[in-house]
């Protein structure tokens, strides 16, 4: 099967190649101000759609209310039912929606990209190295995944540019999350993740909970990851959307156990597939 160049749908319609797309007058043209969400799409429908619509309707609605929120929800809804058939068509792949409200008539403008998603055989079978952003974390956890992402964008490319393929990010101490994936980490036999307001809610690990995993809230400090600590970590997760779940490696260059931390975040990958494969939306 031939794998197309990536599409877009703009609202409930395809864009020709080269066709603008955001008015002059959109808020992501006048003031950065916009959300997205990333899914993967599997067997021909994107994964846990109807959680990630849920979260960026609660993003919308933090900045601008509840009825802003059903509308771009609306717009959203409109969009991936028009990209279905590229789903039919092309069953394995990445979706991303971006959100952002055009000033004139407060009409609401969706945008759908659908592209290709190839997942790394080498990070699925030894895990991927991480380094630790030189800036802290911003807190932004409560405003969902705006389109102001510069922080962990530019996060991710302190980690390419030392050969790692993720950003931790630092809180008072506390690493809280992945640049682009949530934390999970296991100590005394227990996995465990961050639940404070300043982290974005991962889809990828409410999912895993409900199909039955058993994932604590609980805090980790950087200095745990520190060779000789006094409670260290017996395995380190990275869970998101398109990578389902990977292990880390290594921090900062120090290397971490992997033997508990592969076989479990395999045994998640399969229980996030085979989640999805029962029907649930």
């Amino acid at each position: 099967m031939t794998t197309p160049p990536n599409r877009y749908c703009l609202d409930d319609r395809w864009l020709a190649p080269g066709e603008s797309v955001f008015a002059p007058t959109s808020s992501l043209v006048t003031a950065g101000e916009g959300w997205f969400e990333t899914l993967r799409v599997q067997d021909g429908r994107p994964m846990a759609l109807k959680a990630h619509l849920d979260r960026l309707s609660r993003s919308v609605a933090a900045g601008l209310g509840p009825e802003a929120a059903q509308n771009a929800s609306s717009a959203a809804q409109r969009c991936v039912e028009t990209m279905m058939p590229v789903f039919d068509e092309f069953p394995s792949g990445r979706l991303r929606l971006l959100l952002a409200l055009d000033a004139v008539g407060e009409r609401w403008q969706a945008l759908g990209e659908w592209g290709r998603h190839n997942p790394s055989p080498s990070s699925i079978e030894a895990g991927v190295a991480s380094v630790t952003a030189s800036f802290p974390h911003p807190g932004l956890g409560l405003l969902g995944k705006s389109a102001s992402y510069h922080w962990s964008i530019m996060a991710r490319r302190e980690a390419f540019a030392q050969g790692a393929a993720e950003a931790l990010l630092v809180r008072d101490g506390c690493l809280l999350e992945g640049a682009t994936s949530a934390l999970v980490w296991c100590r005394d036999g227990r996995w465990s993740s961050s639940d404070s307001p300043a982290v974005l809610p991962s889809v990828t690990l409410a999912t895993l909970r409900e199909t039955g995993v058993a994932i604590d809230s609980g805090e980790l400090r950087s200095d745990d990851l520190k060779p000789g600590a006094a409670a260290p970590i017996e395995g380190l997760v990275l869970l998101s959307a398109l990578r389902l779940a990977v292990a880390v490696g290594s921090v900062d260059g120090t290397v971490l156990p992997t033997g508990r931390s592969l076989r479990v975040a395999a045994e998640w990958r399969a229980k996030l597939l085979a989640h999805h494969r029962s029907g649930s939306p």
